[in-house]
């Protein structure tokens, strides 16, 4: 027992050291070069994991990003995983979560209307700050959802948005089929 820790230095023996030469260690059960003995020299977070040793934020994700459950966020203790590889958490309760933890093209979703942020993404918002309106088909800056705030009166045509007095003639003097009145 070279270090004197109790455990024999015969790498055969029943009572073996895995560490002969460091007494705060004996134990390595999985294999990984870490000892076992939380308290002691090069602590294994993860003892029963060999592709796992080390979990610097404490959140229960391993360091090692070729290893089994890796952190992404190897410092932010509320994030873990992305599945989508965005750079956001899939946490939702975490720092900077992802709105949309399956779609590696959205992640912010900022008036909650299920529809992304980031206009170059899947299923862009063309009104970020409008939980009523999504869409603009026509690009007039009206909305298509004629129940919402703002709605395009005609969402097919661009020189149109509003028709006042109902009659399907729009407002626009400038715009195709204009109302006289």
């Amino acid at each position: 027992d070279s270090d004197g820790d109790g455990y024999g230095d015969n790498p055969a023996g029943n009572n073996s050291d895995a560490f002969p030469t460091d007494s705060t260690q004996w134990s390595d059960i999985d294999g990984d070069g870490f000892g076992d003995n939380p308290a002691g020299n090069n602590p294994d977070a993860f003892p029963n994991e060999s592709t796992q040793w080390s979990d610097s934020d404490g959140d229960g994700c391993g360091d090692n990003m070729g290893g089994n459950n890796p952190d992404f966020f190897p410092n932010d203790p509320t994030q873990c995983g992305d599945a989508d590889g965005d750079g956001y958490g899939d946490n939702t309760s975490g720092n900077n979560p992802d709105a949309f933890p399956a779609d590696g093209t959205q992640w912010s979703d900022a008036d909650g209307d299920g529809y992304g942020d980031n206009q170059q993404g899947n299923n862009p918002d063309a009104f970020t700050n409008d939980s009523t309106q999504w869409s603009d088909s026509d690009g007039d800056g009206y909305g298509d959802n004629q129940q919402g705030n703002n709605p395009d009166a005609f969402p097919t045509d661009a020189t149109q948005w509003s028709d006042a007095d109902g009659d399907g003639y729009g407002d626009n003097p400038t715009g195709t089929d204009p109302d006289a009145f």
